[in-house]
């Protein structure tokens, strides 16, 4: 109080007869504003424990008292200890005072004393009897075990002989949590019939007011626990539980969406929707304004629950405007890596697929006219064709095109996949695009860098190119976001987001030279970065050390394209140009990458030499054997034995040059460069060739046994060719994979995508 720093200093050297702890400092102690009935159980408590602690808990129980006097003697005297009860009793109720909202500090304006301000507030918000000490009976759980016991296991019966006997047991603690029996019953107890007896012996109006040490009500431990019938029963007796807050000024539709509890959750929400009044009565709150707004919104986003969150967007559109901590709308929704195309990997026919299976548009509210328009956004981007195939809907190739795609979406269990990971996609699509457009009613630049800001580095470190282009699309200016001084394109090399830089090169870098001549704090330019060690977790989605190496001399090239000229002589403030910052950051993978392709070459090389010595000794000794007189092979005329010479000669040219290559690996200097294209190239030819040799040999070797065994015996072809496919089919398990991976990442299409230098339009 403002009358405490100025008292009278008359009583300073005098020993004081009531506390007056002028260093307290409230805010340590109450973390709670008395706004109703329904946090006053919680408020008083801690008032007490703050008033007890600096023994002034006698001023509100009256038990502190003065009396002036009337004897003139004593009057002065009197008048001076009046003056420092005073000062102390202020000081109380300025405590009090201070811990109210304004609404409740209406009811107490003009009262003279903490004891009657504190009595004044206890008729008006405390409606269940005045808990007992905390050495009473009530507060020692270990009363009610048996009571406890019975809760736990369900056990109606005996827990009923409990309530009889004691009534007080319906609302007492029956455990350290300060549980209650409902409490109990709801988190534990898988009989929703016990909890229906239960609730039949409370009293409706008391339930708000039955929490538990975390200030929880019982409809906050049914959505903790995803216990979605004592939740209905719950809000049934009384709707006023959906918006009362816990310690954490969470709801239970907060708790139950926290939990993942998703059928929970929904039936609180729809509850929640209906009863929706009821939040604006005193010491109430509503989820979908304020704070908390935001925690759910993101919450929901966060378990996928994509059409919900469209839906809350269109229905409180401040939802998607609201933030608290990290609880940001538009971050949660870019950082979902899976809710979009860049972040699922798909073969070439699941690509194929994905991109022609229809999905319906019923997944498409057409509420509001804005809606409409960002939903005929993302058809159009999410779907390729849609245009071309709305177009011929209504023909009857369109027909079937559909009722094919139907079928196969119903009876093909990869399809249907495929076709669910569409249906996300495209509502994702529709949520980012919902909460963008309602960020720019934002009139303040600095409250939107806020959303914006977070959302577009999340989505930079996930790849997620969806997400970075419709928030540069919408907001141009997100584009210059900063981390630790590095633009958007500088963190794109130095993680290595492949999506990310393709965009801001080939459709959104509007002024490229810009981006061109960005420099770090020590002097490195876009290829001094590109020359850095990729992270680990980057260098590990390659297989090998030779393909790691790969990728990275595939970054290094591709930047040196985007960069000026210059940039590849330009020195840092270590005097290092960017191919000696590479060298240096790569010397210990270029060592490995050599190792590897070593002892790959080498384990080719055997093999290729043991097939090169079967196939020529099997050239010599021909099945059969030769005529004495003529030399010539006797089944020269056999399609057999003809098939045998063509398969023996391509199994001995292909192993030799396979060999050849793989000691072309082993001999070669292993510049850096090299694990561009040389080295890989080599090891492509030599086990493309071993594994064609491989495959011939054995063909070579199934015709020898037709020659020879197969003769008025047409049935030993089925073994013959079955034990053929054996070896075949195993080198092509275990070898196959490690070809491809050679040759997508050399000839592939890359890991950058050029395939459109369209700039978006910023607006």
């Amino acid at each position: 109080m403002a009358s405490s720093s100025n008292a009278d200093y008359s009583f300073s050297k005098e020993v004081q007869l009531y506390p007056y702890p002028t260093h307290v400092n409230t805010a340590n102690f109450l973390s709670i504003k008395l706004s109703g009935k329904t946090n006053y159980r919680s408020w008083q408590e801690q008032m007490t424990c703050l008033l007890d602690s600096h023994d002034m808990l006698g001023f509100i129980e009256g038990t502190i008292k003065h009396n002036q006097g009337k004897n003139d003697s004593k009057r002065t005297h009197n008048y001076k200890e009046y003056r420092e009860w005073k000062r102390s009793d202020m000081l109380v109720k300025g405590w009090i005072f201070g811990s109210l909202n304004e609404d409740v500090m209406d009811t107490v304006v003009g009262l003279h004393t903490s004891h009657h301000v504190w009595k004044q507030l206890k008729n008006n918000y405390d409606i269940l009897p005045a808990p007992t000490s905390n050495t009473g009976s009530d507060r020692d759980s270990s009363k009610y075990q048996p009571l406890y016991g019975a809760v736990v296991n369900g056990y109606w019966e005996k827990a009923r002989e409990y309530f009889i006997k004691d009534k007080d047991a319906l609302t007492c603690k029956i455990n350290d949590d300060d549980d209650s029996p409902l409490h109990v019953a709801i988190g534990t107890c898988q009989n929703i019939y016990f909890v229906k007896n239960l609730l039949k012996e409370l009293n409706s109006e008391s339930l708000p007011y039955l929490v538990c040490k975390r200030q929880q009500t019982p409809l906050h431990r049914a959505a903790l626990v995803g216990n979605t019938k004592a939740a209905k029963k719950l809000v049934k007796r009384n709707p006023k539980l959906l918006f009362i807050t816990d310690k954490q000024r969470l709801l239970p539709i907060h708790r139950a969406i926290f939990g993942a509890h998703v059928n929970t959750f929904l039936y609180l929400l729809e509850v929640t929707k209906k009863h929706i009044g009821l939040s604006q009565l005193q010491g109430h709150s509503n989820p979908f304004r304020g704070l908390n707004a935001a925690a759910l919104l993101t919450s929901v986003i966060g378990n996928g629950l994509f059409e919900v969150a469209y839906e809350l967007i269109k229905e409180y559109p401040d939802m998607a405007r609201t933030k608290k901590d990290i609880s940001i709308p538009l971050k949660s929704i870019a950082g979902k890596l899976d809710a979009y195309l860049s972040g699922t990997k798909y073969n070439f026919y699941q690509n194929f697929v994905y991109h022609y299976v229809p999905i319906k548009d019923h997944n498409l509210d057409n509420g509001h006219e804005i809606d409409q328009d960002i939903e005929n956004q993302v058809r159009d981007t999410t779907t390729p064709n849609a245009k071309g195939r709305r177009s011929c809907s209504n023909s009857v190739f369109g027909w079937i095109y559909v009722k094919l795609w139907e079928v196969l979406v119903l009876h093909v269990a990869h399809v249907k996949r495929l076709h669910e990971d569409k249906v996300k996609h495209n509502k994702a699509a529709l949520v980012l695009k919902s909460i963008c457009r309602e960020l720019q009613k934002l009139e303040n630049e600095g409250e939107l860098r806020e959303h914006y800001h977070e959302a577009v580095l999340l989505a930079l470190e996930h790849d997620n190119t969806e997400a970075i282009e419709e928030i540069i699309k919408t907001f141009p200016q997100a584009i210059w976001t900063k981390q630790d001084d590095l633009h958007l394109i500088q963190l794109s090399i130095l993680n290595r987001c492949e999506n990310v830089y393709s965009f801001l090169v080939h459709k959104a870098v509007t002024d490229k030279h810009v981006h061109k001549i960005l420099t770090d704090k020590d002097g490195n330019n876009i290829l001094h970065l590109a020359g850095q060690l990729a992270p680990i977790h980057k260098l590990n989605m390659v297989s090998g050390a030779a393909l790691q190496m790969q990728r990275e001399l595939q970054w290094f090239e591709e930047v040196k394209r985007f960069a000026l000229h210059r940039n590849g002589k330009t020195k840092n403030k270590k005097q290092e140009t960017p191919i000696m910052v590479f060298r240096r950051e790569h010397k210990e993978l270029r060592k490995e990458g050599e190792e590897w392709m070593k002892k790959t070459a080498d384990s080719y090389t055997i093999t290729a030499a043991l097939i090169i010595t079967i196939v020529f000794a099997a050239a010599i000794t021909v099945p059969g054997g030769t005529d004495g007189n003529s030399g010539k092979p006797i089944y020269d005329k056999d399609p057999g034995f003809i098939i045998f010479v063509v398969s023996d000669a391509i199994s001995l040219f292909t192993a030799t040059t396979s060999l050849l290559m793989c000691l072309s690996i082993l001999t070669t200097r292993y510049r850096d460069e090299d694990f561009l294209y040389r080295l890989p190239k080599r090891l492509i030819i030599g086990l493309g060739l071993l594994f064609l040799s491989v495959t011939s040999m054995m063909i070579a070797f199934s015709a020898t046994l037709y020659i020879m065994f197969a003769e008025g015996r047409a049935w030993i072809l089925y073994p013959i060719a079955a034990l053929t496919c054996l070896p075949i089919i195993s080198f092509v398990r275990f070898q196959l994979p490690l070809l491809f991976d050679l040759y997508t990442s050399t000839y592939g299409q890359g890991i950058f995508d050029k395939q459109s230098d369209e700039k978006i339009k910023l607006h």
